[in-house]
């Protein structure tokens, strides 16, 4: 930026002093017309920085004011993103005001929300507003259903997959994608007409009766290598274990108690009880 007034040029001392240092130095401040000469920017706006203890006030260049304001926002960001909890904003860009879409930060192109108060309007991101409503409206809503035998879910955390049921208290719960909405179901109900509960029993209880044969081992030899050479037996001789196909379709306390009913053994010590058992048998 050129001076074309001879007498706003820096003085001879002001060109030809060495400086060790990239530092934005002032000379020829004039604070009326809020100009100086930068060591580093030559001729530019300064900003002067008011003191609320000193009576003197700071005189910076504009773009090392702008630098330093610049690092301690990027500062301030730095330790919002280190809390614990921290979520990015859903920062909209490209707004079409018409068609009421935008670029979110988060979501990427998605649909917005106007939202007028008074005077001043600003726009939402649709998708970050809807789900803040469902989970609103699934901790603070009531149920209105009064029927005491129907398992009501409410205060709902779908992160941790756990609610608090009206008949069971806290329990886990089951969540699927359905055609249009989330479907969510405790895990003591009924699943017989949802067969996407169905499937989600049958892979939790699947998971359950193979980590129970793998924890207890077979019993007499204690093998617990192969999951296909373990098999579970009633501890009653008498009574007989359900077929794996109902184990699969029962809650989680019910399998449960039906497991302590049950010990593991592998196919060879399965074998060996059979033979003792026929043996006793043909000498009765």
């Amino acid at each position: 930026m050129s001076n074309p007034n001879p007498q706003n040029q820096p003085s001879e001392t002001a060109r030809k002093r060495p400086y060790a240092s990239l530092r934005h130095n002032l000379y020829e401040i004039n604070l009326e017309r809020k100009t100086a000469f930068c060591t580093i920017c030559g001729y530019t706006a300064i900003h002067v920085s008011k003191s609320r203890t000193k009576q003197t006030s700071k005189v910076f260049c504009i773009s090392r004011f702008r630098e330093l304001n610049q690092a301690q926002i990027n500062s301030r960001r730095k330790k919002r993103h280190s809390k614990p909890g921290w979520k990015p904003r859903h920062s909209l860009s490209e707004i079409d005001t018409e068609k009421k879409t935008a670029n979110c930060a988060v979501c990427g192109p998605t649909a917005v929300w106007e939202n007028a108060r008074g005077e001043s309007t600003r726009y939402i991101c649709a998708k970050q507003a809807r789900a803040y409503g469902r989970n609103y409206r699934r901790s603070e809503s009531a149920s209105r259903v009064s029927n005491p035998l129907i398992h009501v879910i409410s205060e709902i955390n779908e992160e941790k997959k756990t609610a608090t049921c009206s008949r069971c208290g806290p329990v886990e719960i089951y969540i699927w994608q359905g055609g249009k909405r989330i479907g969510r179901r405790c895990s003591n109900a009924s699943v017989k007409r949802i067969p996407a509960a169905q499937k989600i029993r049958k892979e939790i209880n699947t998971n359950l009766i193979n980590r129970y044969k793998i924890e207890h081992g077979c019993k007499r030899c204690g093998y617990n290598a192969n999951l296909n050479f373990l098999d579970l037996q009633s501890r009653e001789p008498d009574k007989k274990v359900p077929k794996i196909e109902k184990l699969l379709q029962l809650p989680k306390k019910d399998l449960i108690h039906e497991l302590e009913n049950c010990e593991v053994q592998c196919i060879y010590c399965r074998s060996l009880v059979n033979a003792e058992l026929s043996w006793k048998s043909s000498l009765q």
